[in-house]
């Protein structure tokens, strides 16, 4: 408070001593000058102050940040992924400054503090405090995570999403599977403005308009586009036997593997 109430001293009498001295015009120049740089100091000191009282989130290399998207990560390799917030907000990580980037949502961070992507979509939330690999590797979301100053990890939980097995998830575009166990996951171009959805192991795509899950949840790829719409939203169609589908990308699932609607209703 002190610091705020002693701003506008060193003001107030710079302009008494330059009135005082009017008629010296090398007096009046001198207490202008040091009136200036006193303005410029109590800037900085202030700045200095409001900068001290901010939380501070830290980045790999140990670089402090006021604001949680000026954070980078760093790979094994020596690589650095940060985020553009002009170009794209929280949505992507671009490496070593360039246009090159990941899925932000894909990107994790190791216990060791490295950042690693997750092309196959295999890691999922524990819970609220953590993520987990196949093989039982622990990870946070680097879209959600930031250093503290000693280099330990901290990491601000997100809202989870879960996949048709109930298995959850810290982004909102979860793998979908066929009957025979393949994975698909769900893109968008912003340069076509279409989505698709791609076969991990093969990166076969399928185009949104035309992909569905049957009523037991599984990826359907209506390959001759011959499902008849039933209700004016576009959500719901049939095959020629009469099947029940719903469009993919108008559906979720709650924890326990129930599908539900847009509405987010279960659907029965």
């Amino acid at each position: 408070m002190l610091t705020f109430l002693s701003f506008p001293f060193p003001i107030i009498t710079g302009v008494i001593c330059i009135v005082k001295y009017r008629k010296s015009t090398k007096a009046a120049i001198a207490i202008f000058v040091a009136l200036v740089l006193s303005f410029i100091s109590m800037i900085a000191i202030i700045s200095a102050y409001e900068y001290s009282q901010h939380e501070k989130y830290y980045s790999g290399d140990g670089s402090a940040h006021i604001h949680l998207y000026d954070v980078s990560f760093m790979d094994e390799k020596g690589n650095r992924y940060a985020f553009d917030f002009d170009k794209s907000g929280y949505d992507r990580f671009y490496i070593n400054g360039t246009d090159e980037y990941l899925n932000a949502d894909l990107c994790y961070i190791d216990g060791n503090g490295y950042l690693h992507y997750d092309d196959d979509l295999s890691i999922t939330a524990k819970d609220e405090t953590c993520c987990v690999d196949e093989d039982g590797s622990i990870y946070y979301p680097a879209k959600y995570a930031y250093f503290n100053k000693d280099g330990s990890i901290n990491y601000n939980g997100a809202v989870l999403s879960y996949d048709r097995f109930g298995n959850a998830y810290t982004y909102e575009r979860v793998p979908y599977y066929d009957e025979s166990g393949n994975k698909y996951s769900y893109s968008f171009d912003s340069v076509s403005l279409k989505g698709c959805y791609t076969k991990i192991v093969t990166k076969e795509t399928f185009e949104n308009e035309y992909s569905f899950v049957d009523e037991h949840g599984y990826f359907v790829y209506d390959e001759k586009h011959d499902f008849v719409k039933q209700d004016e939203a576009g959500r719901i169609y049939k095959d020629s036997s009469g099947k029940i589908y719903y469009w993919a990308s108008s559906i979720s699932w709650d924890k326990s593997g129930r599908l539900l609607d847009a509405s987010g209703k279960v659907i029965e």
